[in-house]
């Protein structure tokens, strides 16, 4: 019984045009070799932008030889090759391996920030669910915490302002349809949130928060709460746009008509954020 099996199965690699030999060594040319060749020719992969052989050299490394020196490096290249062929869970398991394997080396806050970066290529548009935002923000606020005087501190603090400006355009997004609907007590409490926050005052909407609620507020018939708003805006943009337009409001020189509204708005973004992306830096590849 077992002649005949392997029988049918030389015939069916001669019908497939391939020998068996070539079968089991399919996998053999990309794992083959000491350690030190397989991870410089990773190295050579992600030099010439061929990151999924990249990755599979380094994986080859911290598979076949775990306690080589080569194996560490492979394990921070994994985290970048992921990253850039867009694994990015992938990217993020890798990271936080490499932080629990090696929380003292010293291109852990490397794995932090692609950690952040891997979760904020997932953000999404601002319609949608900002779980990847927050997610990003918790990352890259570990990492200044943490490593402060690191060379990727700087740039996540970048990167969490961006994460903050989504997350408060998500807010905004919400608040807009209540109160192009007419909805002022819904969007009156939905505005409040992007002023409550200390993180949303720093942000490109805090200025429209402001005066939306003074908006809302006017037309609700609250007029002392919609001039309080008012002197508030202009204490904060005594110069800004939104400010004049207020002022008009609140003196009853003009009202604001849903045309004016909408072009003074900051547009929100349609799709992923990929041109508020800064780029990761790429990992050292020869740490010897």
């Amino acid at each position: 019984m077992a002649l005949r099996l392997l029988s049918y199965l030389v015939a069916a690699f001669l019908l497939g045009g391939c020998s068996m030999f070539d079968f089991f060594d399919e996998e053999q040319p990309l794992e083959s070799g000491p350690p030190e060749q397989l991870y410089k020719e990773g190295v050579a992969a992600v030099k010439d932008e061929d990151y999924l052989l990249g990755k599979k050299k380094f994986e080859a490394v911290d598979r076949k030889h775990p306690f080589s020196k080569w194996a560490t490096p492979s394990q921070l290249n994994l985290i970048y090759t992921n990253f850039k062929i867009e694994e990015f869970e992938e990217a993020i398991s890798h990271s936080e391996r490499f932080i629990r394997l090696h929380p003292r080396h010293k291109d852990v806050p490397y794995a932090f920030y692609m950690r952040g970066l891997s979760h904020y290529r997932q953000v999404s548009n601002a319609n949608l669910d900002q779980n990847q935002a927050r997610k990003a923000q918790v990352a890259f606020r570990e990492l200044v915490s943490r490593f402060p005087d690191s060379d990727y501190a700087w740039q996540a603090e970048q990167m969490l302002v961006l994460c903050q400006d989504r997350l408060a355009e998500q807010e905004m997004v919400v608040a807009r349809y209540y109160l192009d609907k007419n909805e002022y007590i819904a969007a009156l409490n939905r505005f409040d949130e992007v002023i409550k926050n200390p993180e949303y005052k720093t942000t490109s909407y805090f200025e429209e928060a402001l005066f939306s609620m003074a908006l809302a507020s006017h037309r609700l018939g609250l007029k002392e709460e919609a001039r309080n708003y008012s002197v508030v805006l202009g204490h904060n943009f005594p110069e800004g746009k939104f400010y004049r337009l207020a002022l008009d409001l609140i003196e009853g020189r003009s009202d604001v008509t849903s045309w004016t509204l909408s072009g003074m708005r900051k547009p929100v973004e349609g799709g992923v954020i990929f041109q508020r992306f800064i780029q990761g830096m790429k990992p050292g590849y020869q740490p010897f």
